[in-house]
């Protein structure tokens, strides 16, 4: 079975570079993912596919990409992806595509060139390979002698045993070109940027900032990105984070790390990658250095803000409870005894029963019914609700959208997004733990998704049925909100706020609307203790408020409510329903200790908004729309 299937890839591949020359487009695969290593299952791996049109004329066309299983009659493991191309003659294009790869013993990379008439213009295909064991740290350099000596400066710090497990678990890889999207850099554990930053565009700068904030650890050395001094009005590269973090130390940045350093020759640098090399041996200041890397807090889930938001301000399909059921029931019987044993006879017509009781068990089903689908939909409805998370030192910020798609009827529909989406979760764990990452069963693909100027994709609906999508992205606002010294918060975002909200670990301020450009004293707003605006808890383990969307200290010991304040709790929760949603649910779930949640992130800014939103719809579909936007500004220090 394995020589045959091997025979099968040696001639598919054979044949795709016979025939390349002759194909009216020639592709090829550039890149698979980082220098051949693969993101984890649930996120994408980016895939660059070069095509040249060979003709003398345009041609429009669209290239389709897919892991496919020779084992399982090639077969795609994941999702297919196609984006829409034209090519002048002669002219050649690189296009990126994030594949879900699950590099499977038999997967093989396909891609195709398919016509307007589904004609197949050019294909090429690769054997996937398996994916390495250990930390993945990707080294961008200026010339390779340069990827060298850190990789020697790294590999031959500390002592014989840390070297030899360092050797062992480490994989240095030299980049040969920066992606541009930062969902690219998630093999990576650690990138570390020794090349001039003038030879990377703005989006691949963006990128790294991205991968950054997405958890991924980003080490910078100062003498080698040629941006020392400050010409035309230009900051250096990351220049907030660089003022703020001491050398060689690490700023904690999103769900990720950044640190910098100033030299490859130092001794500053081999020290401070000495505790990958962590052995039982080590010494004690080294492990004190790795301590401070983790700080033992726990990682927090972003992911709960888009699900409480769904699910306070998107639709909702409410059927009959066990009890609503249970009452409708016991009516019938009581309805049904009545009119044929108390009625009936003493009408004298108990025969009348045989039409009776089939009658009011239609009547029954059909009034059960109409009650039961009076809260449901009527329309097509499209729910997007979408959380920026961003800090005060940067304007960038990384999205996660949740986009609900429901439906009246049966039907097919076929989302329309931005382009510039991927689909996922939108978070990655933290170093130094990716050797341990759980990703559970992953994303919930589809069949059939096209990228380009937009993201679109088709899949069925049963009536009265949703689907839920995940997507992130990234977004550059004007500017961010900030605090200055006088205490004053500015909204330099360009979105106006209709609700904005505040919190450290002593007070909550509730600024009300927020407009773009604002400027609000703290010392005037009305503002309530922390306490006293979180430590809920439900007694249900399974619906219960958002935990803080950021790292924080978990408690010592178990936080045991009262019964009395357990019941207020679950009151609180229930009551929700009927209420306007307020920024000030998202902290109730938080633990009381302020001092705990806000070990790490001194404050944070919760903005809700109509706008900054995707403009999602339903092609050749008119849809219901509930669209709402999440600012979250956290702040490493607040004065």
């Amino acid at each position: 079975m394995r020589v045959r299937l091997s025979y099968l890839l040696l001639l598919l591949v054979g044949f795709a570079h016979v025939c390349a020359a002759a194909d009216p487009v020639t592709l090829k695969i550039s890149h698979v993912g980082l220098e051949g290593i693969y993101a984890p299952p649930a996120e994408p791996t980016w895939i660059e596919i070069t095509a040249r049109n060979n003709s003398p004329q345009s041609i429009s066309f669209r290239i389709t990409a897919a892991e496919l299983n020779l084992s399982n009659d090639a077969l795609p493991l994941s999702e297919v992806i196609s984006v829409p191309i034209q090519l002048a003659p002669s002219e050649t294009r690189a296009v990126n595509v994030p594949l879900h790869v699950s590099a499977e013993v038999y997967g093989v990379f396909y891609v195709q060139a398919l016509g307007g008439n589904g004609a197949t213009l050019g294909r090429t295909a690769i054997r996937v390979g398996s994916k390495p064991e250990g930390e993945f740290i990707g080294l961008l350099c200026s010339n390779a002698d340069l990827c060298r000596a850190i990789g020697q400066s790294i590999l031959l710090s500390g002592s014989a045993e840390e070297q030899t497990h360092k050797s062992s678990s480490l994989r240095l890889v030299q980049l040969s070109e920066a992606p541009p999207a930062g969902w690219a850099y998630s093999p990576a554990d650690v990138i570390i940027l020794t090349a001039p930053v003038t030879q990377l565009s703005n989006a691949q700068r963006d990128a790294l900032e991205t991968y950054m904030h997405r958890g991924g650890k980003l080490v910078l050395v100062d003498d080698q990105l040629g941006d020392g001094a400050v010409t035309s009005g230009q900051p250096r590269f990351l220049e907030a984070y660089r003022a703020r973090a001491a050398e060689g130390k690490d700023l904690h940045v999103g769900e990720g790390l950044f640190a910098h350093l100033k030299s490859v020759s130092s001794k500053e640098f081999s020290n401070y990658f000495r505790p990958l090399g962590f052995t039982p041996n080590t010494p004690q200041e080294i492990r004190e250095q790795l301590q401070g890397t983790t700080n033992g807090n726990a990682n927090g889930d972003p992911s709960q803000l888009n699900s409480w938001m769904i699910r306070r301000l998107g639709t909702t399909f409410r059927f009959p409870s066990f009890f609503e059921l249970l009452s409708w029931i016991v009516g019938y019987l009581v309805l049904v005894g009545v009119v044929n044993f108390v009625v009936l006879r003493r009408m004298g017509k108990p025969d009348w029963a045989w039409v009776t009781i089939p009658a009011l068990a239609v009547l029954f089903s059909l009034l059960l019914y109409a009650v039961g689908a009076r809260n449901h939909p009527s329309n097509f409805g499209i729910d997007e609700m979408t959380v920026y998370r961003l800090d005060s030192l940067s304007p960038l910020a990384l999205s996660t959208s949740h986009v609900r798609v429901s439906a009246p009827v049966r039907s097919e529909v076929h989302p329309v997004l931005p382009g510039d989406l991927v689909q996922g979760g939108g978070q990655r764990p933290r170093f130094p733990y990716a050797g341990s990452r759980s990703y559970g069963n992953g994303a919930n693909f589809l069949d059939d998704i096209q990228v380009g100027t937009n993201w679109e994709s088709s899949f069925p609906l049963r009536r009265w049925s949703f689907r839920d999508l995940e997507f992130e992205g990234q977004r550059r606002f004007p500017g961010t909100v900030t605090r200055d010294k006088q205490g004053r918060v500015h909204n330099e975002t360009g979105v106006n706020f209709r609700q904005a909200l505040i919190a450290d670990e002593r007070d909550v301020f509730f600024l009300g609307e927020f407009p773009a450009g604002a400027i609000v004293d703290l010392a005037h707003v009305p503002h309530r203790p922390y306490e006293e605006e979180s430590g809920r808890r439900t007694s249900n383990n399974f619906e219960n408020f958002p935990s803080p969307p950021f790292a924080f200290r978990p408690p010592e010991g178990p936080e045991n409510p009262s019964e009395e304040w357990m019941k207020r709790s679950d009151k609180e929760f229930k009551d929700l329903s009927g209420q306007p949603f307020a920024l000030s649910e998202l902290i109730r779930g938080w633990s009381k200790h302020g001092e705990n949640v806000f070990a790490e992130t001194k404050a944070v800014f919760f903005g809700l908004s109509s706008e900054a939103t995707l403009g999602a719809t339903l092609r050749d579909r008119s849809a219901v729309r509930k669209a709402a936007s999440l600012t979250v500004v956290t702040y490493g220090e607040w004065p």
